[in-house]
């Protein structure tokens, strides 16, 4: 089962979940990788993870090429959660298609040819993956970035989640573009 926001209702709520992680005195327009290292780190808070810890960090990793830029800086400098935040970068090779001590997984687009496999290894971890690659929710990512004229959205695949026993919360699922089910 999928369902869809109005565009309208739809395009307000990415602002004002954007503005969350964003301030600014002056308003400009933002990069492609703000908006997505902006995204990931609200992602936190809408998300609930199976025996959660409260005293470790929550470790975000990247899967090849970073695509947050300076940003992952930024990410590092914050806390959710009241947790602090931790950018790991996992080398792009086959031998590591099996990460670990991650709550975050970021695969980056170029890693296309390794996604299946690192989904495959992951697939009842409760790791919230998250890419840009095309289709990634429709092949078992949870979530997937995706660019709509000049705005960046995502589609949830909740089946997904709920079998990494990941609980999304539905103000997030209210967000997306399309959650499938």
């Amino acid at each position: 089962m999928t369902f869809h926001c109005s565009n309208t209702r739809h395009t307000i709520l990415h602002f004002l979940f954007i503005a969350l992680f964003i301030s600014s005195d002056n308003v400009s327009a933002r990069s492609e990788s703000e908006i997505k290292a902006a995204y990931l780190y609200n992602f936190i808070k809408f998300v609930t993870w199976p025996d959660e810890p409260t005293d470790t960090n929550i470790n975000i990793c990247i899967y090849g090429k970073n695509p947050f830029g300076a940003y992952t800086t930024k990410l590092n400098s914050l806390k959710a959660r009241k947790r602090a935040i931790k950018v790991n970068y996992i080398e792009h090779t086959i031998e590591h298609t099996r990460p670990s001590n991650c709550q975050i997984l970021f695969i980056s687009g170029i890693e296309e040819t390794l996604s299946e496999e690192l989904l495959k290894n992951l697939h009842e971890k409760p790791v919230l993956t998250i890419s840009d690659i095309v289709g990634f929710t429709e092949f078992g990512g949870i979530i997937g970035f995706f660019k709509s004229g000049n705005i960046i959205r995502f589609n949830v695949n909740l089946k997904q989640a709920r079998l990494a026993k990941l609980n999304i919360s539905a103000k997030l699922l209210k967000l997306a573009n399309k959650v499938t089910q």
